[in-house]
């Protein structure tokens, strides 16, 4: 009885021993699994991270498609991110990046940061779309930093793409930008090139601006009379700044230039300019009470005919010269009167006109501005001529 006793007990203390080391194999084999699953996971997270570095490296160099697969992996969990990796399209002149940006500023809609990029993206895509005028303000963004960052070299870029299709706006702008203070690369040459180009396009703010260059010698040689027939081409075309420009650039040159400035100060006040008739009255104090007089009786009707827009081209210029012994030209070869403010392109694109057109008739079809011969104004009879 003792030994069946003693037999059992040993076979319960085996089959316990047995037990207990299937257990501790059991926890083994799962602990080793827990191991090899967390070296696994460790593994596939340093390979998910060194993919991910490669991709951003590859991102960070350009490559449009991971940029794009970057950015929609992030849309739904980190749309900050997402933002940032469509902008990076977007600089790469890259329309789903633009796109991207868009939608994305919905989300973030209290952004008034975002939503100025978004503007300035939305901008873009109608520019890549083939809007000139989009393209146009989209230069001005890149070089005014809206919506963007600043971006000079491509801004003038673009902005000489858009005026090499006659955009007056381009021409005038780039125009003030190669002089303006701001500009790294000033260039007063390039600024008139433009502005004459402008100024054959018929933009009156573009004929006072070249004016001003040849009377300043910007850009040009200086030329008093080259520049007074620009602001004066502007002035007979009622563009009021230019009607005092010419003014204040007549004022104590030569003998008669007082007088003419009185009279183009008297036309601009006549229509409107702020400071005109002070200017004025200073002027006819110099001049005196009886040469005012007669001044008025050509000024008045000059000043009614550009109000009206019927002044006939070069017709108040001439007026001028024959009253007043003036030589500014109107009637001269354009490769000669222009050599020295248009580029060989442009002298290339004129150089076929008849040679008896005037400095600009070249470059202008006259059709629109000729009006009724019997509109022109003849003052040749005037009370000056007596004096």
């Amino acid at each position: 009885m003792g030994i069946a006793i003693g037999a059992t007990g040993l076979l319960l203390l085996g089959m316990f021993l047995w037990m207990l080391a299937l257990s501790m194999r059991k926890k083994r084999l799962e602990q080793e699994r827990k191991e090899r699953e967390i070296a696994q996971r460790k593994a596939l997270e340093k390979n998910r991270q060194k993919e991910q570095s490669e991709r951003i490296a590859k991102a960070e160099s350009g490559h449009i498609p991971t940029i794009l697969y970057l950015a929609k992996e992030a849309e739904r969990a980190q749309p900050e991110e997402a933002v940032y990796w469509y902008t990076q399209a977007a600089k790469l002149d890259n329309i789903a990046g633009m796109y991207g940006v868009v939608r994305l500023s919905d989300i973030f809609n209290q952004n008034e940061v975002l939503k100025q990029q978004a503007a300035f993206w939305k901008l873009c895509i109608s520019a890549a779309e083939g809007s000139i005028n989009d393209q146009f303000e989209m230069a001005k963004a890149l070089l005014k930093g809206e919506g963007t960052d600043v971006n000079m070299e491509k801004g003038v870029a673009v902005m000489e793409s858009v005026a090499a299709q006659n955009h007056l706006g381009a021409l005038l702008y780039l125009g003030d930008w190669n002089i303006a203070d701001n500009n790294p690369k000033k260039d007063s040459k390039k600024s008139t090139q433009f502005y004459h180009k402008a100024a054959l396009e018929k933009s009156n703010e573009a004929r006072m601006k070249l004016g001003l260059s040849y009377i300043q010698g910007r850009g040009v040689p200086s030329n008093f009379e080259r520049g007074i027939y620009w602001l004066e081409r502007a002035a007979e075309k009622g563009y009021l700044e230019a009607i005092y420009k010419v003014g204040e650039a007549w004022v104590d040159h030569k003998k008669n230039g007082n007088a003419i400035a009185y009279i183009w100060m008297f036309i601009a006040g006549n229509l409107g300019h702020k400071d005109a008739s002070h200017r004025r009255d200073e002027i006819a104090g110099v001049i005196g009470i009886d040469s005012v007089v007669g001044l008025q009786s050509i000024a008045k009707p000059m000043a009614k005919k550009i109000a009206e827009k019927k002044v006939v081209k070069h017709s108040i210029i001439k007026a001028l010269n024959r009253l007043h012994s003036r030589d500014i030209p109107v009637n001269e070869n354009t490769e000669h009167s222009e050599a020295s403010a248009v580029s060989d392109e442009d002298k290339e694109s004129v150089s076929g006109e008849n040679s008896e057109s005037n400095i600009e008739q070249a470059a202008i079809p006259s059709g629109d501005e000729s009006i009724n011969t019997e509109e022109k104004l003849d003052f040749s009879k005037s009370p000056i001529d007596k004096q």
